[in-house]
């Protein structure tokens, strides 16, 4: 037998040996009742260290264990909260006479139905566990409770109705906040406890700020994940509910910021288009220009050397062989010899390109040479 089945032998006589001590003593089941809660939730017996019974005392509550409170030698409170309990709470239910439950901020799990056998219970306090499931209807059963809150768990389903006929708890306080409930609120809880005891929870849906029910059967939840096989019915969400989160000055900066991107994108494109008909319309006056140009050179005779080669009136003379035009009365060459000549472009224009060439005899000379569709009058180039 290995030391983890010695301890579970020696707990499980201990709770019997108790069991059979508290009976005579007026105790009933309560001090084995929290001996197991303890095995189930309390594992490495680290948080509830001093729950053990002393040679000199027989029960929790004359051992003063840390957490219970006791009325006439019978447990009528479970304080614990924030002791990283986990497990369920199941052997609570045999505390019948408990009135104050207060096991907050743990790491408690499964369901709640086992409180429901404590009819004695005044205030609950579950909140930040994992307890999961539905809330039990048997919950209505507790006829004296004036505090529940079971809010930042894992429960889902719907609000029972039956929690309505707990008259005492209506003039108190209910908190279901951060669930995942779902299906419709009963009126008469949330007129007496306003909205922030729903809140939290996205499949809930009534009256109020609360999203309105759309019925075509049972009420479901608007998270796909966990609407019911049967169900037919579905929630409908007001457009009202996404636009809360944005105060006044949040959408005036959202407005303005929207407005001087606009004119950011028009003054690019104002400034682009403008750009680009100023050069269209300069290339187009050179264009047109240019074209006058070349229209009243056509409209002239076209120039070439006369077949004597000799001067013209103008103060020019040619050679017919070379096609060559001069304009200073220097002595002529050929083309032949120009052509030899070392060359430099110095411009091109509408009419054609000049070049700068230096001669075999060390001449430096200018030559312009015509674009064969720009003929132009001699007197004119």
């Amino acid at each position: 037998m290995n030391r983890f089945s010695s301890s579970i032998l020696l707990l499980t006589l201990l709770i019997s040996a108790v069991t059979a001590d508290v009976t005579a003593t007026g105790d009933g089941n309560d001090t084995a009742s929290l001996l197991l809660f303890q095995s189930q939730t309390d594992i490495h017996g680290t948080p509830l260290h001093n729950w053990t019974l002393p040679v000199n005392s027989t029960t929790a509550c004359t051992a003063q264990w840390l957490g219970v409170k006791c009325i006439n030698n019978r447990v009528s409170a479970v304080i614990l909260p924030s002791f990283i309990l986990r497990g369920p709470i199941i052997a609570l239910s045999s505390l019948p006479l408990l009135r104050l439950l207060d096991l907050r901020n743990n790491r408690l799990n499964r369901s709640l139905t086992p409180i429901t056998q404590c009819t004695n219970l005044k205030l609950i306090y579950l909140s930040g566990n994992d307890f999961s499931g539905e809330i039990p209807p048997e919950i209505s059963s507790l006829r004296r409770l004036l505090r529940l809150d079971f809010s930042n768990n894992n429960l889902e389903g719907s609000i029972p109705t039956q929690i309505a006929n707990l008259t005492r708890l209506l003039t108190l306080q209910l908190n279901f906040s951060n669930n995942e409930l779902y299906g419709s609120v009963p009126n008469g809880l949330y007129n007496h406890f306003g909205e922030n005891s729903f809140n939290g929870n996205e499949g809930l849906c009534g009256i109020g700020n609360l999203p309105q029910c759309s019925y075509t059967g049972e009420i479901v939840p608007s998270n796909p994940s966990s609407l019911p096989t049967t169900s037919t019915a579905t929630i409908e969400e007001p457009h009202e509910k996404s636009r809360k989160g944005l105060s006044r000055g949040g959408v005036v900066a959202i407005v303005m910021v929207n407005v001087v991107a606009l004119l950011l994108v028009v003054s690019f494109m104002v400034a682009y288009y403008c750009g680009k008909y100023s050069r269209t319309q300069s290339f187009s006056m050179s264009g047109s220009e240019c074209g006058k140009r070349r229209s009243s050179y056509s409209s002239e005779k076209r120039v070439y050397a006369n077949n004597n080669g000799g001067g013209d009136s103008d103060g020019t003379t040619a050679t017919d062989r070379s096609k060559l035009v001069f304009f200073d009365r220097r002595k002529p060459f050929e083309l032949e010899e120009l052509l030899r000549a070392p060359a430099e472009m110095l411009g091109k224009g509408c009419l054609g390109t000049v070049y700068k060439a230096v001669l075999d005899d060390g001449m430096t000379v200018a030559v312009k040479r015509l674009k064969t569709a720009n003929p132009c009058p001699r007197k004119e180039f």
